[in-house]
């Protein structure tokens, strides 16, 4: 499951997240796009683990109504998939 989520990660854009976003309400400029993407790259499998530390530099990175609409998909998606991730 590893190597899938790393694949996917690689694929990875600012224009798939920005997409996404839009399906879910999310609306974020062109620098927290960029900030979540390389967040993302950088620590996905961190992020797994202590998601709260990594919520917390969204939080201080991206505006707040998004801010709490990232982390309530976030919450949803880790226990959805949580069988899958560890």
């Amino acid at each position: 499951m590893k190597s899938l989520i790393r694949n996917y990660i690689d694929l990875l854009d600012t224009n798939k997240l920005n997409d996404f976003g839009i399906k879910h309400d999310i609306h974020l400029n062109s620098e927290e796009l960029e900030f979540l993407l390389k967040m993302i790259k950088e620590n996905y499998e961190d992020i797994l683990v202590n998601d709260s530390k990594y919520l917390e530099l969204l939080k201080n990175n991206i505006n707040q109504n998004d801010f709490e609409k990232i982390q309530t998909l976030f919450k949803f998606y880790k226990e959805r998939y949580k069988g899958y991730l560890f």
